[in-house]
């Protein structure tokens, strides 16, 4: 009897400790395919030259290990449809990366029109005017022929579940390549979208008016029906940003490496720290490029997040909520980040940005 239940003893150790060792295989390599995992992306910007926060994170984009950059699809924004192409075409050149195919996409939102208030306000989405020369000249380096949103629905579809795109300006393009092709939407692997500000969460308030946030309230027809696509969306709205600090701390440690993006960086955001140490007060495009590959520093919920596309006082503003409302029935629940482990954060965008090769496949 003694010797049964030896041995019956004996058998849940050894059943335990096949367990632990099946759960130790499980997890480990887990953790490994996270670190190595390379994202391929479509970058959607609103393209200006630093500091602006779409150059900074297009350096994180190029820069990181994490992220294959199949192309850069511009769109109006920051400024006019051509100065964003202009300018990002004439920054590849002087980071090096003239492999990165530039696509252009569209000059003005599916709806929204021009008025007073957007005229005296932030943003020259509405411009038609001439690009002014960009830092060293006009570039050298031409678009693709192929417009922004054909491409977009091109590489989606032929490589369905593969592509993330980073969205870090209006939704217009996407929008308009959801509509084109029906299969567009559910073929997307996800979308990371910088834009909207949530009111029922913490730092909620807009920056282009009261409630909206600028990329929202520039199209909201179109960041309605991205939010609505069924897309996997991980949005990066106001709320999160502020949680960031911008100070010369960080870019002195940038700096410090002597590489084409911090001799650009030295140009154009040297002279104005000197003017102002405080001189960039958050960051926006650079949580949402950070949080792709390290979505640990960020804490997200879900939430049903809708956009007011009624001309009113509230148009562009997005509202975000556990549940579906009247109004919202056709809203998804999405990932909205709402808070940032802002210490390890700004480590891990300095490493990125200040790596010493910016070079294809380094």
């Amino acid at each position: 009897m003694k010797k049964i239940l030896m041995l019956a003893i004996a058998s849940v150790f050894l059943s335990l400790s096949i367990l632990s060792f099946n759960l130790e295989s499980r997890t480990t390599p887990t953790m490994n395919i996270v670190s190595d995992k390379v994202y391929d992306i479509i970058l959607d910007t609103d393209f200006s030259m630093p500091p602006q926060d779409d150059a900074l994170a297009t350096i994180v984009a190029l820069n990181s290990p994490k992220i294959n950059v199949l192309g850069i699809t511009t769109v109006a924004g920051n400024n006019s449809l051509e100065q964003a192409t202009v300018d990002v075409l004439r920054f590849l050149e002087i980071v090096k990366r003239e492999d990165v195919p530039v696509f252009v996409g569209s000059n003005m939102p599916l709806v929204h029109e021009v008025s007073d208030f957007a005229k005296s306000t932030w943003g020259k989405w509405w411009s038609d005017d001439p690009p002014t020369m960009p830092i060293g000249g006009f570039p050298k380096k031409k678009p693709e022929k192929q417009s922004a949103v054909d491409f977009m629905v091109n590489t989606v579809i032929n490589r369905p579940q593969e592509i993330t795109i980073v969205a870090i300006g209006p939704l217009t393009n996407v929008a308009k390549a959801i509509r084109q092709h029906p299969n567009f939407a559910k073929s997307v692997k996800e979308i990371i979208v910088m834009g909207g500000a949530i009111a029922t969460l913490p730092d909620g308030a807009g920056n282009a008016t009261p409630n909206a946030e600028f990329n929202f309230w520039v199209d909201p027809e179109a960041a309605r029906v991205v939010l609505r696509s069924g897309i996997p969306v991980t949005l990066s709205p106001l709320n999160v940003s502020r949680k960031t600090k911008g100070s010369e701390t960080w870019y002195e440690k940038v700096v410090s490496v002597d590489t084409p993006v911090t001799s650009l960086l030295k140009q154009t955001m040297g002279p104005e720290f000197e003017k102002d140490p405080e001189f960039i007060d958050l960051m926006y495009d650079q949580v949402a490029i950070i949080s792709l590959i390290y979505p640990d520093l960020v804490k997200t919920v879900d939430l049903y997040v809708d956009v007011d596309i009624n001309h009113g006082i509230n148009y562009g503003t997005s509202v975000g909520w556990d549940k579906v409302w009247p109004g919202a029935e056709g809203a998804k629940k999405i990932k909205v980040q709402y808070d940032l482990d802002w210490e390890n954060f700004i480590k891990l965008f300095i490493k990125e940005v200040s790596r010493p090769h910016i070079t294809k496949n380094d």
